[in-house]
């Protein structure tokens, strides 16, 4: 689930780690509070589906997942649901008929997953969602970077990095998620503050390195000349930084993603990236869990969780290579950056 949200203090940099709640910048949708099911039930069970796990960002959120379930005492099943709204579907009717204590989901899409929640609600089953969010259906919460905020911080970068003027590149992710939706909504709000920077090229790459790297050999053929490129998140700047390698305009190209996944940690710091919106999709996974496991306890748990991400830069990409050490994430943080 998608999946990218400029360079900020220490003192933002705590606020990260403390996983800092904010208000919501997507505004509540049929959410609520009633967590009697979990409670009744009696299980520390829980079933987490992932939109899916051939995307770095993914696999790190299931990784910290599973980190928490052992640490919280919640049986977690993780379920993958490759990217199909059919069988994400399937996996939640089977999790709700084996009697879950909760259900976890990241949607493949904002309205495929109303199925799925409405047959958990059927079912009294308490259904958690992160990253994406369902567009209707009542949830016990949900759990998500400030995907707008993201997009502003992005663009903030981007002009910076060229020094408020140039032509620049959008490529934009899966426009069928709220994520993706409200990433390119604070980007071009932003970057329109800066009237000597123009978008020549707008293209979605569903959030997918190798259509990203089509997407963005196709743009430099018609725009060779660009200064700038915005990627909504890391697997599609990978894309994008591969095309720019092939005509020799990495580190010329100022190029600007979302996420701070290992690939694109190692590429601000050799400095063929200007910057990534790190989102921690590991501490995101260990929020989830912990607000799963206050739910399967009968406890109140907040409608929405909003987390606040940062701009990692090469000036501070190793401090935060560090906080994703101490969180447990090492696997998240290139060999060039550790300790």
């Amino acid at each position: 689930m998608s999946h990218n949200r400029t360079l900020r203090s220490a003192a933002v940099l705590a606020a990260v780690t403390a996983l800092s709640l904010t208000g919501c910048s997507r505004g509540a949708q049929n959410t609520a509070t009633d967590t009697s099911a979990g409670k009744a039930s009696g299980k520390k069970t829980a079933t987490l589906i992932m939109s899916t796990l051939n995307n770095p960002f993914f696999v790190s959120v299931k990784n910290g997942a599973e980190a928490e379930a052992k640490k919280s005492g919640v049986q977690l099943s993780v379920q993958n649901a490759n990217n199909s709204d059919s069988v994400a579907l399937n996996l939640a009717t089977t999790a709700i008929s084996k009697q879950v204590g909760a259900l976890i989901i990241d949607p493949v899409s904002s309205q495929s997953a109303t199925s799925s929640v409405s047959q958990a609600n059927n079912a009294n089953t308490p259904v958690l969602a992160f990253d994406r969010k369902p567009e209707s259906g009542k949830l016990a919460s949900f759990i998500g970077y400030d995907a707008i905020q993201a997009g502003r911080n992005a663009a903030d970068a981007l002009a910076k990095s060229l020094n408020e003027k140039g032509t620049i590149v959008e490529i934009q992710g899966l426009l069928g998620t709220n994520v993706a939706q409200d990433r390119s909504k604070g980007f071009e709000e932003q970057i329109a503050k800066y009237p000597k920077i123009k978008t020549v090229a707008k293209q979605a790459a569903d959030f997918d390195r190798a259509k990203a790297l089509d997407v963005m050999t196709n743009v430099l053929q018609a725009h060779p000349d660009i200064d700038g490129v915005y990627a909504a998140n890391d697997e599609m700047a990978m894309g994008a930084l591969a095309a720019l390698k092939s005509r020799k305009l990495a580190g010329k190209v100022q190029l600007v993603g979302n996420d701070g996944i290992s690939d694109a940690l190692e590429a601000v710091a050799a400095g063929t990236m200007y910057a990534t919106n790190a989102e921690s999709p590991y501490a995101l996974g260990q929020k989830v869990i912990t607000l799963t496991g206050n739910v399967l306890d009968g406890k109140t748990v907040p409608e929405e969780e909003t987390l606040q991400g940062q701009l990692v830069t090469k000036e501070n990409v190793k401090k935060y290579a560090d906080y994703l050490v101490g969180i447990g994430d090492s696997a998240d943080v290139p060999a060039s950056l550790r300790r």
